[in-house]
């Protein structure tokens, strides 16, 4: 483990200079050094390995600022000392948080473009080619993803606000216009179909896989409205056996990293190189909301999820501690468990009018687990309320997967977000705005949000 955080620490030394500002001011791969191109697998290995250490520092972008963000646009988490805007669902276009969000994506975007263009052009057979081509597709579809969720319509694949579409690395100052939301899901799903083919099997939750991509699709394919396909993809996770749940819940968030059973992909973390102040932030900056601690009384998860001391309430999935013995206010970022991938089968099981008896026993499983009784529900509408809700109890304060599911089930009509949230705006409120430096630097070919 140790050698790969040095690779990761090198090699995000080693590209610098390939630092984003925003997705139209970007500095272009072709002005690298030469001595630091990919011209060799060992160099295109390091370079993976940096674009890992994306997801896990630089920006903070995917271990920090999104979860926090769509918890504080979803239910579960308020902000304690500053309002943000992410809370009342009213983003101002200068946001840092926005920035750096939206340049981090297209950050790890350009690195797993050049991965990918560079190793495919190496000459040899050395089969460690295939699998690094695979891993960086899937770091490029799970931002794809990401962003799509925040800066996006997603939920509506015929809409024309997707997000700019880079497939090559950047190598001059060419500013393209935003792609419709379907493109951008034909992308992912390409990317994952291609990883899963060419990633290897799991070996470590800090590294892209198989199952990883499986999981990712399955939950891609869910959102995009492909709802047998999904719960297929889903299925092929959850039957795998490669991965199985932690005989109780609270040892998911007390074992961390540290020879976990259940997670399928998360960020290292430890006192120095990956150093990222999660814990702290998510127990003082960003609180559980009254919403989700009235939400979560009767739930055997409530005292683990929610840790009381006194008059202080905080977050229990992210509690500092010690790493290496050492005290530490870093902490992990959980981007795939398979508890998730459970819920996401029951809901597409649902959706695609397969058997509810299977969709509730996807969904039981996880209660089981939790020490909760089983979901008998037999009408479609009220198991899927049922689902969306166990999401919460389950994924609450995580993630921020309660925001996107909200979304998605108001777009579809199911529920009114005001209900939860009297002051949402409407459904421009849905996604984030495009960053204000991004819009000016594109000469008025990047639109923004509608709303904004």
């Amino acid at each position: 483990m140790k050698q790969h955080i040095i690779a990761i620490i090198s090699a995000s030394l080693l590209f610098g200079s390939c630092k984003l500002v925003n997705v139209t001011d970007v500095a272009p791969v072709n002005q690298l050094e030469d001595a630091n191109a990919i011209t060799s697998v060992e160099k295109a290995q390091s370079a993976l390995y940096g674009t890992y250490g994306i997801l896990n520092g630089g920006t903070l972008a995917f271990n920090y600022y999104m979860p926090a963000a769509a918890s504080l646009m979803g239910l579960t988490m308020d902000p304690a000392q500053m309002g943000f805007g992410y809370g009342e669902n009213n983003v101002p276009t200068e946001d840092y948080w926005l920035e750096s969000m939206y340049s981090g994506g297209y950050k790890l975007i350009n690195m797993s473009n050049h991965i990918i263009t560079k190793t495919s052009a190496l000459s040899g057979s050395d089969p460690r080619k295939t699998r690094i081509i695979g891993e960086a597709k899937y770091l490029r579809a799970m931002s794809y993803f990401y962003l799509l969720r925040l800066f996006g319509q997603f939920y509506d694949t015929t809409s024309n606000y997707g997000l700019v579409l880079r497939l090559d690395p950047v190598k001059d100052a060419e500013v393209i216009p935003r792609s419709g939301v379907k493109a951008i899901y034909d992308v992912i799903n390409k990317d994952l179909d291609e990883a899963i083919n060419e990633t290897g099997e799991f070996a470590s939750t800090f590294y892209a896989s198989k199952i990883a991509a499986r999981a990712l699709k399955s939950k891609v394919l869910l959102y995009e409205g492909r709802y047998a396909e999904a719960a297929a993809m889903a299925k092929q996770v959850t039957t795998s056996r490669q991965r199985s749940l932690e005989d109780t819940f609270k040892i998911v968030f007390s074992k961390k990293t540290l020879n976990t059973k259940e997670v399928i992909l998360q960020t290292p973390y430890d006192v120095g190189t990956n150093i990222n102040n999660k814990a702290y932030a998510f127990n003082t900056w960003f609180v559980p909301s009254a919403y989700y601690k009235a939400f979560m009384k009767g739930d055997a998860r409530d005292t683990m999820a929610i840790r009381v001391t006194g008059t202080r309430v905080r977050n229990g999935k992210f509690i500092a501690g010690t790493v290496d013995g050492a005290p530490a206010n870093s902490d992990t970022e959980y981007f795939l468990r398979l508890a998730e991938i459970y819920l996401v089968q029951a809901e597409a099981i649902v959706r695609s009018g397969g058997s509810l008896d299977d969709a509730k026993v996807a969904l039981n499983t996880i209660r089981k687990r939790a020490l909760m009784p089983d979901i008998t529900l037999n009408d479609p509408a009220s198991l899927l309320e049922a689902i969306r809700k166990e999401k919460v109890y389950e994924l609450g304060a995580e993630s921020g997967e309660e925001w996107y599911d909200l979304v998605r089930f108001a777009s579809k009509g199911e529920l009114d977000i005001k209900t939860f949230k009297p002051n949402f705006m409407g459904k421009d409120r849905y996604i984030l705005p495009i960053p204000i430096k991004s819009l000016q630097a594109s000469d008025k070919k990047v639109v923004q949000n509608p709303g904004y």
